[in-house]
């Protein structure tokens, strides 16, 4: 078999199979090269997409309510959603299957004010969790660039930006 592609010339150039598939398959970007994405329900019911922050940086964090790791971090990512909400975003991956309402109360008693997402428990595509909590940096570009198992707090987010930013200024 082999393809005939239009040319503006008055002949034809015909491609071999071997070629055209070669062609074909340089084309087409491996499932990870856009990084991961989601679209997630909120707490108010309305989707969150990870594509919609595309030019901040974003702070993906994996919990569960019954993680005391994950609570002592929630003022931490809080205060570092305050403090850089221009330059990166905080979403709060909820890793239950949990009603919405219980999720809602639970979020308003720490006052987190970042967007929580509900995963039902359920593992998603480009986010590979060992345990929780799990932290995911994703660059404005939208690519995965950084993971951290375990806590983390606001100072340790700052300076992982600062140095991810510098070493991406002087790639370019």
């Amino acid at each position: 078999m082999s393809a005939i592609l239009p040319t503006p010339f008055p002949y034809r150039l015909t491609l071999g199979p071997a070629l055209l598939l070669t062609l074909l398959l340089a084309t087409i970007q491996p499932a990870g090269a856009q990084g991961p994405n989601f679209t997630l329900p909120g707490l108010d019911d309305q989707p969150v997409r990870l594509a919609d922050f595309r030019g901040r940086w974003v702070v993906v964090n994996f919990w569960a309510t019954w993680c005391a790791p994950c609570l002592l971090e929630m003022p931490e990512l809080q205060t570092f959603h305050e403090a850089h909400g221009a330059r990166a975003a905080v979403i709060g991956i909820n890793f239950e299957n949990l009603a919405p309402a219980e999720i809602r109360s639970f979020a308003k008693r720490l006052a987190i004010t970042f967007p929580v997402v509900l995963s039902g428990g359920h593992p998603i595509p480009g986010f590979e969790l060992k345990g929780l909590p799990t932290t995911f940096l994703v660059s404005p570009a939208g690519e995965l660039v950084d993971t951290h198992l375990g806590t983390v707090n606001a100072a340790m987010l700052t300076a992982r930006l600062d140095e991810l930013e510098k070493t991406a200024g002087s790639l370019r």
